[in-house]
């Protein structure tokens, strides 16, 4: 079994639980890992080892884990994770979980989500989501955004956590920031080929849109028309420029592709005094710089016309971040020499 573990967890102690399955000593094998000396819960490897068991050996282990789960997720012994029984009951439980489990999973995972805008080093955030996907049971929607943003800002092994998140279908936003609750709440009424639209979004480089990426979010567009886009998306970014989730007013890093996509489109469409003001206002209003504020300035320099000249000269007089001074005045002497798109 190609076995990949944790940054963090021990690859003798890997090793050692690999042995005890190997020897089919499941008593042992209880042992080891629900009296484990440390506080923390076990790794991806040692995870992996028990979820390739066979199902009979899983289902002796899951009766054990299910007791200790029972006896000590109220009242942990002193310096014992409480739910380490419950965690474990998640990586034995593919084809044999029953619907008490994935209660108490939901519940373990919906307080996650509610305690941190991230985590590094908790495993059992995979573990129970993978546990609940392959129960057949949606991962609740605040903790897939957890997930998201715990892949994106951590250092998670990629072979672990994609098995998880390429499954996560929805929502195709993260709730909790108003201009994604905006659109969250607004996509289903709008029928084809926007969720096509927000997905190709997504997939948008932050930095500089792709003539490639172009073409196709301009065949996306073509059936819905520029005006319905530009009546659409104007809210949405007008929300966004106000800010995002973060305790200082970033956006959630799941988001930022989708919000440059969003910018690039808005880009694309002939010039609106409402597209360059709303394209202006992610400058402008923006309470901390983020590499959105660059794409809306790349996107001002690219609005024909010289529609987005002039909204890029007025923030220059405006704008005190230095920065984003340094972008705005390297996209206006790009546009008068001709070479910047």
């Amino acid at each position: 079994m190609d076995v990949v573990a944790s940054p963090w967890e021990s690859v003798a102690r890997v090793d050692y639980i690999g042995e005890l399955a190997g020897k089919g000593d499941l008593a042992e094998l209880s042992r080891a890992v629900l009296l484990a000396e440390d506080s923390w819960h076990e790794g991806f490897g040692v995870t992996t080892v028990l979820r390739g068991l066979p199902e009979a050996e899983r289902i002796a282990l899951a009766r054990s884990f299910a007791e200790h789960a029972a006896t000590t997720v109220t009242a942990p012994a002193d310096g014992e994770v409480g739910n380490r029984g419950l965690v474990l009951l998640a990586a034995v439980s593919r084809d044999i979980a029953d619907a008490d489990w994935c209660q108490a999973w939901e519940a373990l995972l919906l307080e996650m989500a509610d305690r941190f805008w991230s985590c590094g080093i908790s495993d059992e955030l995979w573990t129970c989501s993978q546990a609940l996907l392959d129960a057949g049971r949606r991962v609740p929607e605040p903790v897939v955004a957890l997930l998201r943003r715990s892949a994106l800002e951590h250092a998670w092994p990629t072979q672990c956590v994609t098995p998880v998140l390429d499954r996560l279908r929805h929502p195709v936003l993260n709730p909790g920031e108003p201009w994604a609750d905006a659109l969250l709440a607004g996509l289903p009424s709008l029928g084809e080929p926007w969720p096509d639209v927000i997905g190709h979004a997504l997939l948008a480089p932050v930095a500089r849109p792709t003539r490639a990426w172009d073409r196709t979010a301009l065949a996306l567009v073509a059936p819905i028309g520029t005006e319905e886009i530009r009546r659409t998306v104007t809210p949405w970014l007008g929300l966004a420029a106000g800010g995002g989730g973060r305790w200082d007013g970033g956006y959630d890093p799941y988001h930022v592709p989708a919000l440059a996509g969003l910018t690039w489109l808005l880009s694309l469409l002939p010039p609106h005094p409402t597209s360059v003001r709303t394209l202006g206002d992610l400058v402008e209003r923006a309470p901390v710089r983020t590499p959105l504020t660059g794409t809306a300035v790349r996107a001002l320099a690219r609005i024909p016309q010289q529609a987005g000249r002039f909204e890029l000269e007025r923030l220059s007089g405006r704008v005190r971040h230095k920065v984003t001074q340094r972008q705005i005045h390297k996209a206006l002497d790009a546009q008068a020499e001709s070479v910047y798109w």
